[in-house]
């Protein structure tokens, strides 16, 4: 996905997670988040716009702490007012994004792509994943995009490959394998198969069709929430051992 791609989803991710925001009352619980109502998941996405604006506007130096991302206090805490405090975030978000060539320099946490273009895909992903978070607090959730969620695959395997040696938290692997098959990508031009190695210092991935201790067919949508520890919308075949699964989500864990 370009650039301008991981904007324009990210952009519609956020449409949608404030629609389902504003959709009822916000003490709603969020199943997928147990801390979280629906209020404290807004206030959590409205940070993560505050904090990633806040970085573009300071290059590549570190631009220190944000805030809460509150910008003030709501007088008349309603749905409709914390969806329309959070549309302001998002559209000063998106400007500033906007505003900037997909090189542009940004302090991101992710030493090796300092750019525009690392926030553009990160918010991509963080708010699809809540957007689910939020709707799955209303009822059901619809499907990530299957090219949005095949980068986000992706994305999943890097994070976890850049923050692992900073983490001590992390449960390794003894070399079981996992391999993901995206069944809907015909006419797609994404590849949507991964042969994933939980090796006892970490995770090695390879883009490939091959036999797994544990083998997971699904939407690749659905994969991407297999990953995230979030529930998924259609089928998923599994052959195999299932609790490599287990393993796996020892090695990456998403709030």
């Amino acid at each position: 996905m370009d650039h301008e791609t991981h904007v324009d989803a990210a952009q519609q991710e956020l449409t949608a997670l404030i629609a389902a925001a504003q959709a009822g009352p916000l003490d709603a619980r969020v199943p997928t988040c147990p801390d979280y109502d629906v209020d404290a998941l807004a206030l959590h996405v409205g940070g993560f716009c505050t904090a990633w604006l806040h970085a573009m506007r300071h290059g590549v130096v570190y631009p220190g702490p944000a805030g809460d991302g509150s910008f003030g206090v709501l007088d008349d805490l309603t749905p409709a007012s914390r969806a329309a405090w959070l549309d302001d975030l998002g559209e000063q978000f998106f400007t500033q994004l906007r505003s900037m060539s997909a090189d542009a320099a940004c302090w991101t946490w992710y030493e090796p792509d300092m750019t525009a273009a690392f926030v553009a895909r990160r918010a991509s992903h963080e708010l699809a994943v809540h957007r689910v978070d939020m709707q799955l607090a209303r009822g059901a959730a619809d499907p990530v995009d299957a090219e949005l969620a095949a980068d986000g695959i992706e994305e999943v395997f890097m994070i976890q490959a850049f923050s692992a040696p900073y983490r001590d938290d992390l449960v390794h692997g003894s070399g079981q394998t996992m391999h993901l098959h995206g069944t809907d990508v015909d006419g797609l031009d994404i590849d949507a198969e991964w042969l994933v190695t939980l090796n006892p210092d970490g995770l090695t991935v390879a883009r490939e069709h091959a036999k797994g201790d544990l083998a997971l067919r699904a939407s690749v949508s659905d994969l991407e929430m297999l990953l995230y520890q979030r529930p998924t919308v259609g089928p998923v075949e599994q052959f195999g051992d299932p609790s490599v699964l287990e393993v796996f989500h020892g090695e990456f864990t998403f709030g």
